[in-house]
């Protein structure tokens, strides 16, 4: 078997246009210790220093120092920074506002994350976005920083003036609310709020919600809302087994849905960061031509992308084993994005590794536990159940 060495797309080895990115930041990074401020300095002075040796404003510079200060709890991702020089001064901001605020002790899963996020597997993988770094750090660290009961999760309803409301629910409902209005916006051409309104005061609305949860653990994850108590899910919910499946017609099973957005987690399309559940489902080989309704042929594309590929401007393969994507573009080059969501190998196995550690969490931050859910479906990428919620009564 041939084993064939991974790198980002921008630091395509051999590449003299594609290694400037790599040597860019490379000299960033080595101008920054230079000018990099005691943490006893005068905070203004050294960033309007900062700011003026680099061309950027202060309150930039001071935003880039918080990324370059995170790193220093993060050996593991500023090791691969040093390999590879895959970090700009963007995606570095990035991290350090993601993390301000984080406890030294739930720093180490946060570079573990991270440094796999930046550890490529694949020729020509797709360098992670800055949207993509928020959301990796946000999945860490919903898993540690679970609200207290009560905390935040209370209901409230607030009536400001004679135009506008305000309420606040628990997550599970908030998203079922969010996703109704939006079908229902896009059903009737209609503005949010309009959609809110018909929603309101029409009888028999309906949405329905995936939340995955792994074998062995009480919280569930939703998509677009991170990890959730299970006995927190206040819709009327049931347990299903997914897996690999099939669908005889055209439009897809909810159980093959649920598999291939578990999967995908967002538009596979490279650099798009829409959620896989505001996506259309394509059929890589076209259903007029015998490509089957399955869950190796369908892949989550939202409708811009999706128009893209149906003109045929560009085409794509993919490996139904890893369901890594390989895109074909019409000048020659190519691009490998891997699935973001949750049913892979990978984010299936770290999550179930921190799931084990969630006990060790909740005592040390006074957390109740939940009670495990028993029902588990099984693939190769894991173990979870596949717990629906449906927001009608």
């Amino acid at each position: 078997m041939i084993h064939l060495k991974g790198w980002f797309a921008p630091c395509h080895p051999g590449n003299d246009v594609a290694g400037v990115y790599s040597t860019i930041n490379r000299l960033h990074w080595e101008a920054w210790q230079k000018v990099q401020p005691d943490l006893g300095d005068w905070a203004d002075l050294s960033f309007a220093y900062i700011g003026r040796m680099f061309g950027i404003s202060g309150r930039r510079a001071e935003a880039i120092y918080r990324g370059f200060f995170a790193l220093s709890f993060l050996p593991g991702l500023s090791y691969r920074q040093r390999q590879d020089w895959v970090l700009d001064f963007e995606r570095i901001a990035v991290i350090g506002r993601e993390l301000l605020g984080v406890d030294a002790e739930v720093m180490p899963f946060v570079d573990t994350a991270l440094e796999e996020l930046f550890t490529p597997t694949r020729p020509q993988q797709q360098l992670p976005t800055t949207a993509r770094i928020r959301q990796v750090i946000r999945d860490v660290l919903s898993m540690f920083y679970l609200p207290e009961p009560g905390e935040g999760t209370e209901e409230c309803y607030e009536r400001e003036g004679d135009t506008g409301f305000r309420v606040r629910l628990d997550e599970s409902t908030a998203e079922a609310i969010d996703r109704a209005v939006r079908a229902k916006a896009a059903k009737e051409g209609v503005s949010f709020a309009r959609a809110l309104a018909m929603l309101v005061l029409e009888d028999g609305a309906k949405v329905i919600i995936n939340a995955y949860q792994p074998a062995g653990s009480s919280v569930a994850f939703i998509p677009g809302r991170g990890l959730v108590n299970v006995e927190d899910i206040e819709l009327e919910t049931f347990v299903r087994d997914i897996q690999p499946s099939s669908s005889s017609g055209y439009v897809p099973a909810a159980a093959v849905r649920a598999f291939v957005e578990g999967r995908d987690g967002t538009c596979r399309w490279p650099g798009c960061t829409v959620p896989a559940y505001r996506t259309q489902l394509d059929h890589r080989v076209e259903y007029d031509r015998q490509g089957p309704t399955d869950t190796d042929n369908l892949v989550c594309l939202c409708s811009h992308h999706h128009n893209i590929k149906t003109a045929k401007r560009v085409f794509y393969v993919m490996d139904p084993c890893t369901g890594d994507i390989f895109w074909l573009f019409p000048d020659g080059t190519w691009e490998v994005t891997v699935p973001n969501g949750v049913v892979v190998p990978e984010t299936a196995n770290f999550m179930q590794t921190v799931a084990q550690r969630m006990e060790w969490v909740w005592q040390r931050y006074s957390r109740d536990t939940i009670a495990d859910h028993e029902t588990t479906w099984t693939t190769a990428a894991g173990s979870f159940s596949d717990v629906e919620g449906d927001s009608s009564r």
